[in-house]
């Protein structure tokens, strides 16, 4: 296998094994973005032209047994692509008894006797064999992103090609075993970096990570007279990377973006550019001779700091479930604009990423509850640039008043309509809060993270109306729909299935419900037993008196001043 054009099946048809190194990206094609026009474009190929498949640039490295293997640098997600494709077209011509395909096909782009044709490093290989290019008895166990994509993929394909006739999917097996290729085949590592970089440089869609990886291999093999090392350990560090990624589902340009805030002090015009940031630094170093050095220590530097970074944000990930200010803040929202805050609170250590916990949620909720369009982020990225203290400028955001935010959170609570005019999240929050200082008050179990983010639909947390918006049995005048309806003390926290069977029942049908509902603030309506529910001054009184039990405990618990003070 050399340098230059080949087809597939030129390339598959020895004894190689082609393997996915462990600093690369899992698997991420999905079935609208990239699997509909990869089968569209074979499946539509003129039979008079050569399909072109794409760009591969692979390692050549040690013998595995007899079989050679090659790393693939780049162009590993058309490349997995292909040959699941591949194996399941094969396979739909098996069952159509076709003669274009034999045990031979399989050999050569899937499974050579016990040996695959092509793995991973990282922990999917196993899926990938187990699942993919076999049929396991058992159910797979899906772990990670990337192998419910691979099993899409797998899904998808054989979706697509069950509806097509022999003729069709022969015509789409000889279009792909020819399918030309442009293969870079280099013998060491740093040669490899350097042409992946030439390749990023025309062009190429890349993530800003992967280029940024790519970047920092490239300039390291360009400076170093022995450069092997060092890629290594950058390839390490990005590995640690994609494991997190992976394993949390990571926007890896956001966290880029919050480590240049964080830890590279960005200056105002370079928030949207982290990637550029960097570069420009380093390639400044490795421009001048005199700094070749210092060039190579900042390269290893940024890999590093980079995986320290990804680290600490894979550690909030797992603490907001557990953790009960952090999953409060995640509760309220508007939690993006404080990342950076929380990772460089958290490499400080506990206390001081704690003392910031409270600070955020403090001034999130106020944000929130007054519908405030800044997070002052300006000022607290210029703390963090400056070396000033970032925690004690957001806590001076309330104790200084910015935005008029006490007064304007005064005058949010003492509204009428929360339902209408207060954002949907921040209500749920309310009601959320008061129902878990009813069940700490008994000793029971608090709504944490997980059941207010719950996956399931019927366990959904949703807004109930006490007295429904269209209740039966009962007219609502005026004055009830203007100042009662919406009102915080007609509103309840409750589970979507049970809000949905509730529907717009009387408030009196209703009760037996909260009296059975787990939900302790749905029990206490129950509890009201003076209240005659086909009576609406009976209905407001209740209201009105709820509505101020409420609002005396957001002033309590939220640092809310009366209004006019």
């Amino acid at each position: 296998m050399q340098t230059g054009k080949a087809t597939i099946k030129d390339v598959f048809d020895g004894l190689r094994i082609f393997n996915v190194p462990i600093y690369q990206r899992a698997y991420s094609w999905e079935v609208e973005d990239n699997l509909t026009d990869f089968f569209s474009d074979i499946q539509n190929q003129h039979e008079e032209r050569q399909y072109f498949l794409g760009t591969f640039l692979f390692h050549l490295r040690e013998k595995e047994g007899d079989f050679s293997l090659v790393d693939v640098v780049d162009g590993q997600q058309r490349l997995t692509t292909f040959l699941i494709f591949m194996d399941t077209l094969i396979e739909a011509l098996t069952l159509q008894h076709s003669e274009v395909v034999s045990k031979r096909t399989r050999r050569i782009f899937i499974q050579d006797d016990d040996v695959f044709k092509f793995q991973t490093a990282n922990e999917d290989s196993a899926f990938l064999h187990d699942y993919i290019f076999s049929k396991a008895n058992s159910k797979p166990q899906v772990k990670t992103r990337s192998q419910g994509l691979l099993l899409e993929a797998k899904s998808f394909f054989e979706q697509k090609l069950s509806v097509l006739s022999i003729d069709e999917l022969e015509k789409m097996y000889k279009t792909s075993v020819s399918s030309e290729v442009l293969l870079y085949v280099v013998p060491k590592i740093d040669q490899a970096t350097q042409i992946f970089e030439l390749l990023n440089d025309r062009g190429r869609a890349l993530t800003s990570l992967e280029s940024l990886k790519s970047f920092l291999m490239y300039n390291a093999g360009l400076i170093s007279k022995n450069p092997d090392q060092i890629i290594r350990g950058i390839q390490d560090n990005f590995a640690n990377i994609y494991r997190n990624v992976e394993a949390y589902d990571m926007p890896d340009g956001d966290v880029l973006r919050y480590h240049t805030i964080a830890f590279e002090k960005c200056p105002p015009d370079m928030l949207e550019k982290p990637k550029s940031l960097l570069k420009v630094r380093i390639t400044e170093l490795v421009n001048n001779p005199e700094k070749k050095d210092e060039a190579l220590s900042l390269i290893r530097d940024v890999a590093t700091r980079l995986k320290d970074t990804f680290d600490l944000f894979a550690e909030i990930q797992k603490q907001k479930v557990n953790h009960r200010q952090l999953g409060r803040i995640f509760m309220v929202g508007r939690v993006a604009p404080f990342y950076p805050l929380m990772l460089k609170a958290l490499s400080e250590g506990e206390e001081r990423f704690n003392l910031l916990l409270d600070r955020i949620l403090q001034f999130t909720f106020l944000a929130s509850l007054v519908g405030l369009r800044s997070n002052g982020e300006s000022y607290l990225y210029t703390s963090i640039r400056n070396d000033e203290d970032y925690l004690e400028k957001l806590n001076s955001f309330y104790i200084d008043n910015w935005w008029n935010i006490k007064q304007r959170a005064a005058d949010t609570v003492e509204s009428e309509n929360y339902y209408e005019w207060i954002g949907t999240n921040a209500v749920r929050y309310i009601l959320v809060s008061y129902e878990n200082s009813l069940t700490s008050q008994k000793g029971y179990p608090e709504i944490d993270f997980g059941r207010y983010f719950t996956n399931i639909n019927r366990e959904k947390l949703s807004i109930e109306h006490i007295s429904a918006q269209r209740a039966k049995g009962v007219e609502y005048d005026d004055d009830f729909r203007e100042r009662y309806l919406h009102s915080i003390g007609n509103l309840v926290i409750d589970y979507a299935a049970s809000n949905s069977s509730k529907g717009n029942k009387n408030t009196a049908d209703k009760l037996q419900d909260f009296a059975r509902a787990p939900i302790m603030s749905q029990n206490e309506i129950d509890a009201a037993k003076d209240v005659d529910w086909a009576d609406l001054g009976s209905i407001k009184q209740f209201i009105l008196g709820r509505e101020i039990r409420l609002k005396q405990f957001i002033r309590d618990n939220f640092s809310i001043p009366l209004t006019g003070c």
